[in-house]
């Protein structure tokens, strides 16, 4: 399934790549790191800025502490503890790159935080890939001193949430769970550990975006998960995103919320292929027939948020429903 997975993820990206709509990916792969090493914004520079966009970044030099975005390209997957909280899950960027972000989300430091640049200002981000970090997935594998081990039994999770925002106002949010052991079948439970495609083009056109994190271990001083996530290719659309949102307003997608089948209808659009993801990225429906108008039986899911993913000859189109 991880690899099925992959697959689409980077077929979608080949796609949008390939569309007249331009985009800009900050890889992270430019910011003159050294191997095996990281920044935490000790220089006191406040953030740092990579493709179109602005990371935010507070650091407290009397506790040595940071909050919001850092880089590394540290490699140890399999050190516990607070030590490693630099490196990646799997000990490596998206597609075996040597540097990628991380995202702290701490209540007492300054926001977790992107502002977007440039000429991607504005405009919709298509999303970014996002993995665990060491620390945090050891800790809810085996887990720490200070948080509990995740499983089934406890129907733990761990969730990032992310907020678009446009002139201050909040437009959507798309949450990812980083962890899931909900499921009645606990042979479904899992921990990321492979970097996985988060869809943000739902949101929206966007000039800022802000992230919190939960999990289902809580104690006195709040989430005993350790709140980090790691990110790669952040990808922008630049200057494109009124003509997107005027062709995703050519399809409709009813009735929204569903229960048993949804209809598409593409009106004049011609679509070359239709997928459907969970909350989480899995690919749970896919299909290369496509008709103007269509019913897709959804009865079969599990209730929840959706996304839609529409390949057409213009670009690709996103959309998201609610199965209850």
């Amino acid at each position: 399934m991880k690899k099925n997975l992959l697959f689409v993820a980077v077929f979608i990206a080949a796609i949008f790549a390939s569309s007249a709509n331009a985009q800009t990916v900050a890889t992270f792969d430019d910011l003159s790191l050294p191997v095996d090493s990281f920044w935490n914004g000790s220089d006191m520079s406040g953030g740092f800025n990579n493709g179109n966009a602005h990371f935010s970044n507070t650091y407290n030099s009397q506790y040595s502490s940071w909050g919001g975005f850092a880089y590394s390209s540290k490699m140890d997957s399999l050190t516990p503890g607070f030590g490693n909280m630099y490196s990646s899950a799997n000990g490596e960027g998206y597609n075996g790159s040597a540097t990628y972000a991380l995202g702290f989300v701490s209540a007492y430091s300054g926001p977790t935080s992107i502002t977007l640049t440039g000429s991607a200002k504005g405009k919709i981000v298509d999303g970014f890939y996002i993995n665990n970090n060491t620390f945090a997935y050891q800790s809810m594998l085996n887990g720490d001193a200070y948080a509990k081990k995740f499983t089934s039994h406890d129907t733990d999770w761990f969730m990032l949430r992310t907020y678009g925002y446009m002139n201050g106002v909040m437009t959507d949010s798309v949450d990812f769970y980083l962890a899931d052991f909900r499921f009645a079948d606990s042979s479904k439970a899992y921990i990321v550990k492979a970097w996985t495609w988060v869809d943000l083009s739902t949101m929206g056109n966007v000039d800022s975006l802000s992230f919190a994190m939960s999990s289902s271990d809580n104690g006195n001083y709040g989430m005993n998960t350790p709140a980090y996530f790691c990110m790669d290719n952040f990808t922008t659309k630049d200057g494109v995103g009124f003509a997107e949102n005027k062709l995703e307003n050519k399809v409709c997608l009813y009735p929204n919320p569903v229960h048993n089948s949804i209809n598409l209808d593409l009106g004049m659009t011609t679509a070359n292929q239709l997928m459907i993801y969970d909350a989480n990225g899995r690919l749970v429906y896919e299909n290369a027939n496509i008709t103007s108008q269509m019913k897709i039986k959804v009865s079969p899911l599990n209730n929840g948020l959706y996304y839609f993913q529409i390949i057409t000859d213009n670009g690709v189109i996103s959309k998201k429903f609610i199965k209850n």
